[in-house]
């Protein structure tokens, strides 16, 4: 298991109103030109959290106050240079946006969490007691090859809304897997896809982040990991 929970306060809120930064996610992704700009749009967390870099930025006539409108377009322009450069890659884009709000923002909280234990797929049966190569023999008598599967769930939340992905892989690789926005309502983050009806709770309690879906959340999970996204996830 491994967690970290981060709370940051620096001084410098983001931006929007000049033509040259990128407006989140209300850009509209059928005229998305550009790597990034189709990165975005393909993966729901990222598109979150361009969505609440544009939210931050909005609010910096007021909560950086200290800082000249031209050192806030200028320092901007720099970042989506450099933010640009990872193209497509999903991980170079996370970490891009990450850091920037972090250096940016006021009280950016982020959440990593995960369980890791031995999973398995099915490889076939042995032939004489004996596997392929590359996989075991399995107490139960069939050949599979383990790796580590679980539940993991990361979040990056600002002025109570949060970018977040919940994955789940459990036997045979059947797999939970869902992202996007969620917003604060009282002392929960809410998600809600109008497209399946799916809204997801997350919360964080004394032992540890729960979930909470509707049922029609499962139509994000393989069919032997239907309901494994209802769970608590230990710090």
């Amino acid at each position: 298991m491994f967690k970290y929970i981060r709370f940051f306060s620096a001084t410098l809120l983001f931006s929007i109103g000049f033509n040259d930064v990128i407006a989140a996610a209300s850009f509209d992704c059928n005229k998305a030109s550009t790597a990034t700009e189709h990165a975005i749009c393909d993966y729901p967390e990222l598109s979150a959290l361009d969505d609440i870099m544009g939210e931050a930025y909005r609010s910096a006539k007021t909560s950086a106050d200290w800082l000249t409108p031209i050192k806030l377009k200028n320092t901007q322009r720099s970042w989506i240079k450099s933010r640009n450069k990872c193209g497509h890659k999903f991980n170079c884009l996370r970490n891009s946006y990450v850091q920037r709000l972090e250096e940016i923002s006021n009280g950016v909280f982020v959440l990593e969490l995960g369980r890791n234990f031995a999973t398995f797929v099915y490889e076939g049966d042995p032939v004489s007691n004996i596997c392929p190569a590359q996989t075991q023999l399995s107490d139960w008598g069939q050949c599979v090859s383990w790796f580590r599967g679980g539940p993991s769930f990361r979040g990056v939340s600002i002025s109570g809304t949060m970018a977040f992905n919940f994955d789940y892989i459990g036997a045979n690789a059947h797999m939970c897997s869902l992202a996007g926005r969620a917003d604060k309502v009282n002392k929960q983050w809410v998600y809600q896809d109008n497209v399946s009806a799916c809204t997801l709770r997350i919360e964080l309690g004394p032992n540890g982040l729960s979930l909470n879906p509707t049922r029609q959340c499962n139509s994000y999970c393989g069919m032997r990991a239907q309901g494994a996204m209802e769970q608590i996830i230990e710090y």
